[in-house]
């Protein structure tokens, strides 16, 4: 019993480590961005790191990097529509919103993937997740300034990155490269985030490195290491020790450590509607994984 419950305090804190550092990216963003390199250009130099650091890590655990036929088209559907669609939108909010709002109003993915369930492929869905849905909607309202008209730019985009993650999820659920090696998984999702932020920044003339100084290059070396690898792994041992459903539900942390962070960091104001709006995110996840959670139990049949 003791064993098994230094395991499971493990899985938790490995799971807290990932929230709280993935929960730092909008602070490295906005405080890269202020030194001179804009965000579509941060993310295809950290989509470009990232690649290599996947490719060499793939390369020492001998997991293979090309993939083929259909689950090349899927690897291309996933990772540029999906998350490198959700980078570049996401990415882009921190410009309007505050850390903590971009990245709680993100987190309506888990409230989407649930309702394009229950809509595209007929799920059923339980009051857990109703209210959950719920949640979001208010969450969003409360969230939403409609006199400020940035603020609105910023809403649009967060929410946005939740339905394209949400779509992201979706895919993967439904394809084989839920099974490929992590680090061939990392390297083609670097991949999709280098090609869709690549093709916006020629398109938009926005690819410029002119104004990077020696800090901005810096802070983005630090940051992808951190989050690319390290948070990742964290994640994954989290999973490993805690199950699935604790560490999902651990990864509310993130944006509640956007938040805490902005505040402390970056000055940012927080009003009380929005901490509210903030709260009723990170309850939304934490009812979705549970209801998910009553729904498989519900599904096993007894035993006895």
């Amino acid at each position: 019993m003791t064993d098994t419950r230094s395991i499971k305090l493990k899985g938790v804190l490995f799971s807290v480590l990932s929230a709280v550092i993935f929960g730092t990216s909008p602070i490295f963003f906005k405080t890269i961005v202020a030194t001179g390199i804009n965000t579509t250009t941060q993310v295809v130099l950290r989509s470009i790191v990232t690649m290599v650091l996947a490719g060499i890590l793939a390369a020492i655990k001998k997991q293979p990097i090309l993939l083929k036929g259909r689950l090349l088209v899927d690897a291309l559907m996933a990772f540029v529509l999906g998350q490198g669609l959700t980078a570049i939108l996401l990415n882009s909010s921190y410009a309007y919103l505050p850390a903590g709002m971009s990245t709680s109003l993100h987190f309506v993915y888990p409230s989407v993937v649930m309702l394009a369930s229950v809509l595209l492929f007929r799920e059923k869905i339980n009051l857990s997740k109703l209210i959950a849905l719920l949640l979001s909607i208010c969450a969003i309202f409360l969230m939403t300034n409609t006199n400020a008209h940035g603020q609105i730019i910023g809403v649009i985009l967060a929410v946005g990155s939740g339905c394209s993650y949400a779509f992201y999820i979706l895919y993967l659920e439904r394809t084989p490269l839920r099974d490929i090696p992590v680090w061939t998984f990392a390297f083609w999702g670097s991949l999709g985030c280098l090609i869709a932020a690549a093709g916006l920044g020629i398109s938009t003339n926005t690819l410029d490195v002119s104004g990077a100084t020696v800090k901005g290059i810096s802070l983005l070396m630090l940051m992808v290491p951190l989050q690319s690898v390290l948070a990742v792994r964290f994640f994954q041992l989290g999973v490993r020790y805690s199950g699935s459903t604790a560490a999902s539900l651990l990864s509310t942390m993130e944006p509640v450590t956007s938040t805490i962070l902005g505040m402390l960091i970056l000055n940012e104001p927080m009003d009380a509607r929005k901490l509210i709006g903030c709260a009723a995110i990170v309850l939304s996840v934490i009812l979705v994984v549970f209801g998910t959670q009553r729904s498989e139990k519900a599904a096993i049949p007894d035993q006895g």
